[in-house]
């Protein structure tokens, strides 16, 4: 199976790197800092339609892991931005099509979409975007399922682990290791009692393997752990794995943020007959040793 995935960053790079064994895998994208450390890469702007459709897509299954608006993204012109979102996708889905990709694989944000929810929410249930980042997410979703090709739309919570560039401060997970080995201070930009979903990187790509062999398309599906861990906790659990205190200095953020989202994620279980193999302590000390060797 031909997989061609789109953008270079955190997450693109990592999945490229477990997804090139399984399967015949390419990653397209502009410049980034992950370029250099790729093996191979093309560069390629997904969002160029004279580009793209030049290119060949046949039978590729294409996972869009582009990042086109940061989560921290503000705009007095906000209807304006999710316009150029709905045109760019519109483009690109167009390009897809008359290329013969397969499959569209877009990562969506579970993680902000359905905004905030003290129990799991599931597919089922309504969104409820009051981000930008959160709204672009939404717009994308709607113009992939209106194209007229096969899709399936991932609500990711919050994936962590694998390789991170440190000075792209991605994650809060790897940033809280790397300022409690570096002896700095974590700025806080949300309440520690704020409460997220956290997955871990080669979950993600397993759940993405089995969805792909068994042929699942025309879904929307949650994926993450299924289980909530408020940010105290995360904290508590990166001290204990450190051995070392955090300093913390607490910060207003001018976006508004989710306080509580945990996914139900029983569609992708009963999709992929996978839950989540490693667990949050795992995770935290498969990365805490190796950010360790980095420094």
């Amino acid at each position: 199976m031909r997989i061609i995935i789109l953008g270079a960053g955190y997450l693109g790079y990592n999945l490229y790197g477990l997804l090139k064994d399984r399967f015949d895998a390419e990653i397209w994208g502009i410049d980034s800092p992950y370029v250099p450390l790729l093996d191979s890469f093309r560069m390629v702007n997904a969002f160029d339609e004279a580009v793209m459709d030049r290119q060949e897509f046949r039978d590729a299954v294409i996972i869009d892991a582009i990042g086109l608006v940061a989560n921290t993204a503000q705009s007095d012109r906000e209807e304006a931005e999710l316009e150029k979102i709905r045109a760019l996708y519109g483009k690109l889905t167009a390009s897809l099509k008359k290329g013969g990709a397969r499959l569209f694989v877009h990562f969506s944000s579970g993680g902000t979409i359905y905004g905030n929810t003290e129990r799991p929410i599931s597919e089922a249930d309504p969104i409820a975007p009051i981000s930008l980042y959160a709204r672009s997410k939404a717009v994308s979703e709607q113009v992939i399922r209106d194209a007229g090709m096969d899709y399936l739309i991932l609500r990711l919570s919050n994936p962590y682990g694998g390789y991170q560039l440190a000075e792209k401060k991605q994650g809060v997970i790897p940033i809280l290791i790397r300022k409690a080995l570096c002896h700095e201070v974590f700025e806080m930009w949300v309440s520690d009692s704020s409460v997220r979903d956290y997955f871990y990187i080669t979950d993600l790509s397993a759940y993405i393997s089995a969805l792909l062999e068994k042929g699942v398309c025309n879904e929307t599906v949650n994926v993450g752990s299924g289980q909530g861990t408020s940010l105290r906790e995360i904290i508590n659990s990166v001290q204990r794995h450190t051995g070392q205190k955090i300093r913390i200095e607490h910060r207003q953020s001018d976006v508004p943020v989710v306080q509580s989202i945990v996914l139900d994620i029983t569609k992708l279980k009963q999709l992929t007959g996978l839950g989540p193999a490693v667990s949050l302590e795992e995770g935290i000390a498969l990365e805490t040793a190796r950010i360790w060797r980095e420094l």
